[in-house]
């Protein structure tokens, strides 16, 4: 036993005091009558040093450590009983020591472990600073990704993700607690979970590049190992007598005031979707676009609002003017296609997904029988989309590589990089045969097998 520790004890014993081996010795332990202040040594074993102090101005007691750092004796608090009980004390005195034994100071290594939990981050708040990081940084063709991708990207951790990680310290995520949000996720939505996958991969990295994390928990992951491996593509496209059944059913399920009686559809939707079969452009793009864009017969979009962040452009066929014609006469505004229900805005993407659901009776768990394209087999609005891809291959005999150009999809990298030629001619040429087309089976109507080119 080293001389503070022994002048501990020689004081205790002084003082009358025993020393305390129970957790009830220590809840008796007073300051005697008449003074201020005592202290009384605490066994733990073999190791020495421990004490506990009572004031008489004072409830709570203290916990003392004293042990020699260099030539001086120091004293360190390590907690206050009843909060800290005895066999925390020992605990903490156990540590404490070990740390003297290594010639560390325990007061300074305190300080160290307050400034790195002070430094340390949260789940929610590694998400803010790498969603700041994430919205500027480059992305596929040396752009950062459009407004729309950081949207749902912070809709996906708000929806999936910041209930269960949110309150956690990065330092203390596990591979294990990964696994099980992302299996929850995956068991009602896979492709969600792959996709949350994906972000939490990409914050993750960011922790460790900012020493948050020595070792990011999700690298390595698989979709597989978590259930969210993406089921069989969808293979789904309608065939030209089903686009055109879809193209009148927009017009005939009107009533007097211009509303769908089986379905909220309202005109400005109904050509919105016709411009989605006419130019097989995304819902978000046709939903937003604005009469900034149009420049005579060419629809210019924004690289902001392209999912491959690179500006598109759209030929207007007869047929797709026509339609902008009709809603110039309904929108003064900034918007081509603006929402009946908030001035100024447009209508939202999901207005169109809900559209086009409600037609086919299924917006509802309870099918509605009597909506006037129920018989059809089950389709989407990116299955339109699919569809004219499939038709203007298959009708026009169009490359490939042409088609996935008209739908801005990312070129192959030996054809980005050097073949500078767009050929938008031969695409507007498509667009304008396929306007032709529908506008044609549609003067036919639907029941006809016939098509005129």
């Amino acid at each position: 036993m080293d001389e503070a520790v022994s002048k501990t004890v020689r004081n205790s014993r002084q003082a009358g005091e025993n020393r305390l081996t129970s957790s009830k010795a220590v809840e008796n332990f007073q300051t005697p009558e008449g003074k201020t202040k005592t202290r009384v040594v605490v066994s733990n074993g073999k190791l020495g040093g421990l004490a506990l102090e009572a004031r008489s101005d004072r409830e709570a007691k203290r916990w003392i450590y004293r042990y020699r750092q260099g030539e001086k004796v120091v004293e360190y608090q390590l907690g206050s009983y009843p909060q800290m009980k005895l066999g925390e004390a020992r605990q903490a005195h156990r540590d404490a020591f070990e740390l003297v034994r290594l010639g560390i100071d325990p007061r300074k290594h305190r300080k160290a472990i307050k400034a790195a939990n002070q430094a340390a981050w949260t789940m929610g708040e590694a998400f803010e600073k790498w969603i700041d990081f994430y919205a500027t940084a480059p992305a596929r063709g040396g752009a950062p990704p459009t407004e729309r991708t950081v949207l749902k990207q912070k809709g996906r951790w708000r929806l999936h993700l910041e209930k269960r990680l949110g309150g956690a310290y990065v330092r203390d995520v596990s591979r294990r607690q990964l696994i099980e949000v992302l299996e929850d996720i995956a068991s009602t939505a896979r492709e969600e979970a792959r996709q949350c996958l994906t972000l939490l991969r990409h914050l993750l990295d960011y922790c460790e590049d900012r020493e948050q994390i020595d070792d990011n928990p999700a690298a390595g992951l698989k979709p597989a190992k978590v259930k969210a491996r993406p089921g069989k593509p969808r293979e789904r496209h309608l065939k030209l007598p089903e686009l055109i059944e879809l193209w009148e059913a927009l017009g005939e399920c009107r009533n007097a005031e211009g509303l769908a009686s089986t379905a909220t559809l309202s005109i400005t939707v109904a050509n919105a979707i016709r411009l989605l079969i006419l130019t097989g452009a995304r819902r978000a793009e046709v939903a937003s676009m604005r009469w900034t864009e149009i420049k005579k017969d060419t629809w210019h979009i924004h690289a902001s609002r392209t999912k491959s962040a690179r500006e598109h452009k759209v030929h207007l066929c007869e047929q797709a003017l026509k339609i902008l014609g009709k809603q110039r006469r309904r929108s003064d505004g900034e918007y081509v296609f603006e929402s009946s229900r908030d001035a100024g805005k447009p209508i939202h993407y999901d207005t169109v997904t809900t559209a086009i659901a409600r037609l086919q009776g299924r917006a509802r768990r309870e099918h509605d029988t009597e909506a006037p394209l129920y018989h059809l087999e089950h389709f989407t609005v990116h299955d339109l989309r699919r569809s004219v891809a499939t038709l203007w291959t298959e009708t026009f005999m169009a490359d490939p590589l042409l088609v996935d150009a008209m739908l801005a999809h990312v070129p192959p990298k030996l054809v980005g990089t050097y073949n500078k030629g767009k050929r938008y001619k031969m695409q507007a040429e498509v667009w304008e045969q396929w306007g032709k087309t529908v506008a044609g089976f549609v003067r036919q109507g639907s029941g006809s097998n016939v098509v005129a080119f």
